[in-house]
């Protein structure tokens, strides 16, 4: 009898042992990580600054991608691995610009190149405070600008036509890789991508947008009006779109992430480089 009881206390105390390492270990990796997180965000506070005037020093005249903003950066750093990247707001279609009627015109147009029916339009009007009226939703309907490009599920748009879809052999992007919550109000002509420049007039097709592309990557466009330079492009069809397209950018996306041992932080920040001023920020 006395060894069974012994063997039950050595069996009972071991379980002691164990769940104690266990929790001191369980503590140990917290404590980890808590530290690993508080080193990353030192790290992306600290380099916000010199992004910001790395944008502010750039030659705002004209805005390119092949500007050194344009590209990813990657480096190892004693906080661990840092990547920075930097896009400009202004290539993309703004949503929250519904009620002007020129710029609606290349949003319509847009959501026609994307095969979109029009009633996600007519919702996203409504949702804005663009438009009177109510439809069917389990989201209370905001009637205010968006805050995010990302409020376009609230409405019901299909999952398919936010992140992009197959037709065919061809990718079809979606409307999260077009278009914007925040911007100037004007499209950069040297930025925008295929779908946007398509949108901006109804007789820009695919080749035409092509050449676009193909001019600015030889040289900028230093002015609006060097777009008639391109083949098929005239005065009649600029004058259309003239007043919502520009040539340098005013509002930039900035990605930045670390990498702390295992733990991962992200910081990112929407900036006015005109008024200098952060229009949003978040770190995780």
């Amino acid at each position: 009898m006395a060894i069974f009881l012994a063997l039950v206390f050595f069996i009972a105390l071991s379980g002691y042992v164990v769940s104690s390492f266990q929790s001191a270990s369980s503590t140990r990796t917290f404590i980890e990580e808590v530290y690993s997180k508080q080193q990353a965000t030192h790290a992306l506070t600290s380099v916000l600054p010199i992004v910001l005037n790395m944008l502010n020093m750039e030659d705002q005249k004209v805005d390119t991608l092949h500007d050194p903003w344009a590209f990813p950066f990657t480096m190892e750093t004693d906080k661990g691995e840092l990547e920075i990247v930097i896009y400009d707001e202004d290539r993309f279609a703004n949503l929250n610009m519904l009620g002007n009627g020129q710029y609606e015109q290349i949003i319509q147009r847009l959501f026609k190149l994307l095969n979109i029916e029009y009633v996600y339009l007519d919702r996203l009007k409504v949702w804005t405070g663009n438009k009177p009226g109510e439809f069917e939703n389990e989201y209370p309907i905001k009637r205010r600008p968006l805050d995010s490009k990302y409020e376009l599920k609230y409405i019901g748009v299909p999952e398919k036509y936010l992140t992009g879809y197959l037709l065919g052999d061809e990718f079809v992007p979606g409307l999260y890789g077009l278009t914007t919550a925040y911007s100037s109000g004007k499209i950069n002509l040297n930025t925008a991508p295929k779908h946007i420049i398509m949108s901006l007039h109804e007789n820009i097709d695919e080749s035409l947008a092509d050449r676009i592309i193909s001019r600015r990557g030889k040289s900028p466009f230093k002015k609006v009006q060097d777009l008639v330079l391109v083949e098929g492009i005239t005065f009649d069809m600029l004058h259309k779109f003239q007043n919502v397209v520009d040539v340098k950018s005013r509002v930039f996306h900035i990605e930045i992430k670390v990498k702390v041992g295992d733990t991962e932080s992200r910081l990112d920040v929407i900036y006015d480089r005109q008024q200098r001023r952060i229009l949003y920020k978040e770190l995780t």
